[in-house]
């Protein structure tokens, strides 16, 4: 864990207490796993940065309207906050592969020798892909989302998010990968 030079203010309003436990009970593990996720499978960084995350979800809830969503909210911020940080690490693509280890049912062993050649082979694609690319190319494959919907959470525009999603499959289709419709 990193250690952290900014200070927080804390709300001790009981209203607030009580809905950030409910969000906390309600969200946590979600966050969880997009953290995971974004982060390439580095389940301490997940981790930091699942607590980043409602730190800063006890700093806001006040400034939170009772109308907005607090999942999407939470997904918005661990989205930017892994994207933040992997900006500065580049870590995503270098982390990546412990994504297929998670895999169910448990393969043979002639299925997982397969499947970490080719694990390896997509790291080495994915590599050549820089974060934002990444990212954005996560959020659509493995959380479903629309390019509008990936736009709004980071904050990008809509052009933006189409550009690097356009610019990843074609490194990956250039690296040898078939892309399908994508």
């Amino acid at each position: 864990m990193s250690a952290v030079s900014q200070s927080y203010s804390i709300p001790t309003d009981d209203a607030v207490a009580l809905d950030f436990e409910a969000a906390w009970t309600a969200h946590r593990d979600r966050v969880y796993r997009w953290a995971l996720r974004f982060l390439g499978g580095d389940a301490p960084a997940a981790e930091d940065l699942v607590q980043e995350v409602f730190v800063k979800l006890l700093r806001e809830l006040p400034r939170l309207s009772q109308t907005q969503d607090v999942g999407g909210w939470l997904y918005q911020v661990t989205a930017n906050l892994a994207f933040d940080r992997l900006r500065r690490a580049q870590s995503f693509t270098g982390r990546l592969s412990r994504l297929f280890a998670f895999a169910e049912p448990v393969p043979t062993p002639e299925e997982l020798h397969a499947r970490r050649h080719e694990a390896s082979a997509a790291m080495r694609a994915l590599k050549a892909l820089g974060g934002r690319e990444a990212v954005v190319l996560s959020m659509k494959v493995l959380d479903g989302h629309t390019q509008v919907e990936i736009a709004k959470l980071l904050g990008l525009s809509e052009g933006q998010v189409s550009k690097l999603l356009t610019r990843a499959w074609s490194r990956l289709e250039a690296a040898g990968w078939e892309v399908g419709d994508e």
